[in-house]
């Protein structure tokens, strides 16, 4: 693993020195190093649950709270992002963010350069190069990559942050047909290859856990089959099989408030490649719709759904090693009161295991509830506080061992300071 860092830090800071390289002949236009180009965000967290043990210390529990008692008041997280401006034209994101329930605790999140050129009349062309996240979350639109109304993620969006992010060039084009408004965008990337490895062996979870380049998961305990093809930890950001994986996403905002868009996804992994590490490429794909209402500017509606599969391993009698289908959906509606605001989102999740599931059985079912008040402490702060159920049916929990079915109620309250 220590041979991968510095590589893997290196591709995701070739946006910056790209940049740096073409700011000097706009100087007059840049903004590189000032108050402005940075921003940042310090949480302070509590928690309590009952139910099982958390993913994250060696159980099945589906948020990063574990059960019986209440979790000790500690900064959770911690974001920087600075975004400089080099010209009209190009721009960049670097972000760095600390987590304290994650292995390392201090990483880097995204690391990216942007290029736009001026609008036609054939539309306007822009493009991003680097680190970054795939355009499928309609949540995280706080700064680094967060959620300003909730303290927890839909389990669809929670997924692309800890195994769905890609290094590799993104590029876009929008255009204005009389009243409608049409974006199209395709990628070409690479390190994502391990992605499915926690869905399938931990499962769908809802939370804020985002992962950086050199972030590892330890994963839930493992069928005694799944231990003679799978070491016990994760690594999401690797590149194995020197294949490129691609996306494409449409995006239609209609002369109403709604906006609709679709995205597919396939990492093209091959399911045999394999590293010194025990860390094998997945054949992860996915669709994801969704659909943005805001009838009111205090008033906003968010749905998603997803449907894909993931595969790895070499076929045998009986099928592939490991074979997965899996779907997620989700409905939120965020209503403004003055600098105030309240949440409510309903999550439903399942995964399909499509092969030898006498042997190790990953197959689950669940759905979850939950609602957040945001309140506007000062300019700079805010306080949230966050409920949650969460009941799911889960066949590998005998492995710790614990009954299949399992419901948990989660109680969190946290103090944002951002800037």
């Amino acid at each position: 693993m220590e041979a991968d860092i510095p590589r893997s830090w290196a591709i995701s800071l070739t946006a910056l020195s790209l940049a740096c390289s073409l700011a000097g002949a706009a100087r007059a236009q840049s903004d590189i190093v000032s108050p402005d180009t940075f921003h940042g965000l310090v949480e302070v967290r509590a928690a309590a649950a009952n139910g099982e043990r958390s993913w994250l210390h060696g159980g099945f529990g589906k948020t990063s709270v574990s059960g019986g008692g209440s979790g000790n008041l500690a900064v959770s997280q911690a974001v920087l992002e600075w975004k400089p401006k080099f010209s009209f034209s190009v721009s960049g994101v670097v972000s760095v963010q600390a987590q304290s329930r994650l292995r390392p605790g201090l990483d880097l999140d995204e690391a990216y350069l942007q290029l736009r050129a001026p609008p036609g009349e054939w539309g306007r062309l822009s493009a991003r190069v680097g680190y970054f996240y795939p355009p499928v979350s309609m949540e995280h639109d706080g700064t680094g990559w967060t959620t300003p109304d909730m303290l927890s993620a839909s389990a669809l969006n929670t997924w692309i942050g800890e195994e769905v992010k890609v290094a590799g060039v993104e590029a876009s084009w929008r255009k204005t047909l009389g009243s409608h408004e049409l974006e199209a965008t395709g990628a070409v990337f690479g390190w994502d290859d391990t992605a499915g490895t926690l869905l399938t062996f931990r499962g769908w979870a809802l939370g804020e856990t985002r992962a950086g380049v050199s972030a590892s998961y330890h994963l839930p305990p493992l069928s005694p089959f799944a231990m003679r093809f799978q070491v016990d930890e994760t690594y999401p950001f690797r590149e194995l099989d020197k294949r490129a994986g691609y996306y494409g996403r449409l995006e239609w905002r209609p002369p109403a408030p709604v906006a609709f868009n679709a995205l597919y996804y396939d990492n093209a992994g091959n399911r045999t490649a394999v590293d010194s590490d025990g860390q094998w490429a997945w054949e992860t794909r996915f669709l994801n719709v969704g659909v943005r209402w805001e009838p009111s500017a205090e008033v906003r509606v968010l749905a998603q759904a997803m449907t894909g599969e993931t595969r790895e391993g070499y076929s045998i009698p009986g099928g592939i090693w490991f074979d997965m289908g899996y779907q997620a959906a989700y409905v939120l509606a965020s209503r403004k009161l003055g600098e105030d605001a309240v949440s409510g989102r309903i999550d439903a999740f399942r995964t399909r295991d499509r092969t030898f599931r006498s042997l190790d059985d990953n197959q689950e079912n669940g759905w979850a509830a939950t609602a957040s008040w945001r309140h506007r402490l000062a300019p700079h702060a805010d306080l949230l506080v966050e409920a949650q159920h969460i009941d799911s049916k889960r066949a590998a929990r005998r492995l710790v061992p614990e009954a299949p079915k399992h419901d948990q109620n989660i109680l969190q309250a946290a103090l944002r300071l951002f800037f």
